[in-house]
């Protein structure tokens, strides 16, 4: 993102109210973290819908996901998929992952790279299927492999649940299809739009502990 985006006076204001002291870049990275913590609970929230890339045998790709959980402490990211995607199979073949979060209100652009996770029957997968809401876990329930070709327009949902939320009884065989990915961030790098000029700033990370801290031209 190379170009500087036109802005509203209004929107300039809460851009430079929110980061108040840019020439410190301990305060931006953790005002990453901040922001990263808030869109796992606000559905409004820029940064909630992530772009995550992977890379497997010579195939790029990247897909919408839902930020589910963070731990700042040790620098990790969780979101949960069908075990079944593709994405599975990459990730297990190259965990080199990156993410790409915007947050349009703020002007703000942050891009992660790290290792990432496939967790199935393991204490990570059943505390986050526990706290998720039966409407985010539906979709498990998928008869068909996600990618399957079909000869018409497939919600992949059994004709029982599609009209409606199913309660926890009646998701009992989804959770052999579900599986979290948790990412180990390992550098992040920050950009602000301004139209005064943009800022960026990079920071990695050794054992989840902030290693290095850099201004870079944007």
């Amino acid at each position: 993102m190379a170009e500087q985006e036109p802005t509203s006076n209004m929107a300039d204001a809460a851009t430079s109210e929110h980061f108040s002291n840019l020439i410190d870049p301990g305060t931006i990275e953790a005002d990453c973290w901040s922001l990263l913590q808030a869109a796992v609970q606000d559905k409004s929230c820029g940064w909630r819908l992530p772009v995550l890339a992977t890379c497997a045998n010579g195939e790029l790709r990247q897909r919408t996901v839902v930020l589910r959980k963070i731990d700042a402490h040790s620098r990790r990211l969780f979101v949960h998929t069908d075990l079944r995607s593709p994405k599975c199979n990459c990730i297990r073949s190259n965990s080199d992952v990156s993410w790409l979060f915007y947050d349009a209100t703020r002007h703000v652009q942050l891009q992660l790279t790290g290792r990432a996770t496939i967790h199935t029957d393991d204490d990570v997968a059943d505390r986050i299927w526990h706290d998720e809401a039966e409407s985010s876990l539906r979709g498990y329930l998928a008869p068909y492999v996600p990618g399957t070709e079909r000869p018409a327009p497939e919600t992949n949902l059994p004709n029982a649940v599609r009209q409606r939320i199913p309660d926890r009884s009646e998701l009992t065989s989804a959770r052999a299809n579900f599986a979290v990915i948790s990412c180990v961030v390992g550098a992040a790098d920050w950009l602000l739009l301004r139209p005064d000029g943009n800022l960026r700033a990079r920071f990695t990370y050794e054992d989840g502990a902030t290693s290095t801290m850099d201004w870079l031209a944007p």
